[in-house]
């Protein structure tokens, strides 16, 4: 690249406005059109022609993953023309561009219209790598990539029920995660590492630990090897030979730059288009930005990198020098209610680690700390001081050694769990990494009348790019964030209202009479005045007490730490509703006087808060006010507050009976 001459600024054709030729720009992703709002901005006078191959308007191609999991809509895709004056900027959907005329300066579409241009822009982005194995075309087989291939999972998804996902990228893993429904079987084919192999083994299993937990199978080091079917996709075969039913294959095994325009038309192509630090290409009024490109060696399959490439071109096309420098690798997951990411250098030499693990909650966080600059970061799980985190790693904050060894015992390193309120914040806080949004830019939006997401993101850009941030606009706005759906929600909530329908029965309704009729050798109150049977029924409820303390034990001991916590709580609430049938059956719904009364008090009021606090949690998708979130919190409290004083009162009950 060292041979490029100096190409001639933009200004340099906008003399006579009517007379320049326009910059073309190929391609209407979130690149593509990041250059072009730019360009307008930057240039008073400059003509912009966009192409793009999709008849689709320009979309958002980062969130597609969140569409197929059902957390944006369609219209929250879009992607259009952040900008005041249309008259200059001409797009055309549906045009791909087959031929450049590079003496000429002139691009042709496949419909055969010839465009000149000034500068041209390749923003081609890339292309999913497919394997090369036969029956890679049956139906049934897609890749991810595009609008249409989402709409096809969707279709998919309500249809297919055993499905197999390549790849444990982070499209990989959204995408398994996304397509899991409760009747359906999802496998993920893990050839290597989740997510990225210098996570860690510790980080692995934390974030293998979601997986298994959302009902994904892990198919490890078995890729595959064959695809079977006829006209539609049947079984596949692995490398071990085993075969499995499939009736939805899905190829997320990472993609590769798009480079076929660009090897063509003879420009310089390795893994992608070459380009210097102003994204010039071997031709000097060429210029490649995002996915498409290589620098310094290095290939970019994230838009943010495409975002700075994008300002360093136009202001090179504009006549401002700016030089282009590789950036901290910026990489987030996004599942439905769990963060995963990881943040600049994770294995810069002469660096130390200092990490906090709670396999019991499901969080991994790793420091990356280099001369006491915190130079990179790994997060499983969430973690209230996410966005400081990736703000102090883009500007390498220092960090003391006591914070280190506070995190490493607490894993929070301002040690205040309570989240601050973003407008709070300082106003030159980053909240938008991707759009390098402040919070005082996003008060002004607000005051200037702003008062949805939606209207913020079309005034600043901010949620617009990857969406992780939508949570503090949400804080900022004072609206409440979704609440997620809890596992097996219907039953919890069946047998909730089934337990307080026993408890009023237990309170309101008359004790157990017992039988006058002499006809008949065993009679029903023999349950509460037989010494035998007092014993059955007692030490049978003390048993089910014990067992419905192992959601308990689950949450707060690892080695115990099996299956999903909601599925847990669905044996919990059930053990609850066994529990108070053998109460009724113990006491002949008699609430006793002195000691037995307090017992019977305490345990139907343990019950009970633990019945309105199943209530809430499966209601809690539906319920998105504050006040009602906090209920939950202090029936949980006043749950676990009686459910101690269970233990005491039952060891003075047994006593009692045993010692009199």
């Amino acid at each position: 690249m060292s041979g490029n001459n100096l190409a001639e600024p933009l200004h340099a054709y906008f003399n006579d406005p009517l007379e320049a030729d326009p910059v073309v720009i190929v391609g209407n992703g979130p690149v593509g059109i990041k250059a072009a709002q730019l360009l307008v901005a930057k240039s008073q006078d400059s003509k912009i022609v966009i192409f793009g191959e999709e008849r689709e308007a320009p979309y958002n191609r980062v969130q597609l993953s969140q569409y197929l999991a059902g957390k944006v809509s369609e219209a929250e895709l879009d992607n259009p023309l952040k900008i005041e004056d249309h008259s200059r900027v001409e797009q055309k959907l549906g045009h791909k561009i087959i031929a450049v005329d590079r003496q000429l300066k002139t691009v042709t579409d496949d419909q055969g219209n010839v465009t000149p241009y000034s500068k041209l822009i390749l923003a081609t982005g890339s292309q999913p790598v497919v394997p090369a194995i036969a029956n890679v075309d049956l139906e049934g087989v897609y890749t991810f990539r595009t609008l249409n291939d989402t709409k096809s999972l969707i279709n998919e998804r309500s249809s297919a029920s055993k499905l197999y996902v390549i790849g444990s990228g982070p499209l990989g893993l959204e995408t398994a995660v996304a397509m899991k429904q409760p009747n359906n079987e999802v496998k993920l084919e893990v050839r290597s590492n989740l997510l990225n192999r210098d996570l860690g083994e510790q980080a692995q299993e934390v974030l293998s630990d979601y997986v298994k937990a959302s009902g994904i199978e892990i198919v490890h080091h078995n890729p595959l090897a064959a695809i079977i079917g006829d006209s539609h996709i049947e079984q596949i075969e692995l490398q071990n030979g085993e075969r499995i039913d499939c009736d939805c294959l899905i190829i997320c095994a990472g993609v590769k730059p798009s480079t076929f325009l660009a090897e063509k038309i003879g420009l310089e192509t390795r893994k992608g288009i070459v380009v210097d630090e102003k994204m010039r290409t071997s031709d000097p009024d060429v210029y490649a930005i995002g996915e498409c490109c290589e620098f310094d060696d290095m290939t970019f399959g994230i838009v943010s990198p495409g975002f700075s490439q994008a300002k360093t071109c136009v202001e090179h096309i504009t006549g401002n020098f700016h030089s282009y420098f590789n950036e901290n690798i910026h990489v987030q997951v996004k599942f439905n209610d769990y963060t995963t990411g990881y943040f600049g250098e994770l294995l810069a030499e002469g660096s130390l680690n200092y990490t906090y693990v709670n396999r019991l909650k499901g969080v991994y966080r790793k420091l990356v700390v280099k001369n006491n600059l915190l130079i990179g970061a790994i997060i499983i799980g969430n973690w209230d001081e996410e966005n400081e985190i990736k703000i102090a790693v883009k500007q390498k904050k220092k960090l003391t050694e006591k914070a280190l060894r506070e995190f490493e015992i607490t894993g929070l390193i301002h040690q205040k769990p309570k989240q601050k309120l973003v407008e709070h914040l300082p106003r030159d806080y980053i909240v938008c990494l991707c759009e390098g949004v402040t919070r005082g830019e996003l008060s002004r939006a607000i005051t200037s009348g702003c008062r949805t997401v939606e209207s913020l993101g079309e005034k600043t850009c901010a949620g617009t790019v990857c969406g992780s941030c939508k949570p503090m606009l949400m804080n900022l706005l004072d609206a409440p964030a979704p609440n997620l759906v809890m596992r097996h929600q219907k039953s919890i909530l069946s047998a909730s209202i089934l337990s307080i329908i026993l408890i009023i029965a237990t309170v309101f309704f008359q004790p157990l009479s017992i039988a006058e009729s002499v006809q008949f050798s065993w009679h029903i109150e023999k349950l509460w005045f037989d010494n035998f049977w007092k014993q059955v029924s007692g030490y049978s409820l003390l048993g089910l007490c014990v067992f419905a303390s192992a959601l308990a034990i689950r949450k707060r001991f690892k080695k115990f730490r099996v299956g999903h916590v909601d599925s847990w709580r669905y044996a919990h609430s059930i053990v609850g509703i066994l529990a108070l049938v053998m109460l009724m059956v113990h006491t002949g719904m008699r609430l006793g006087d002195n000691l037995n009364f307090a017992l019977m008090a305490v345990f139907l009021g343990a019950t009970l808060t633990g019945s309105l606090v199943g209530v809430f949690m499966a209601r809690n998708h539906h319920w998105s006010d504050f006040k009602l979130r906090k209920h939950r919190l202090w029936w949980s409290r006043i749950h676990h507050t009686l459910l101690w004083m269970l233990p005491p009162l039952l060891g003075f009950h047994i006593l009692s009976v045993y010692y009199f």
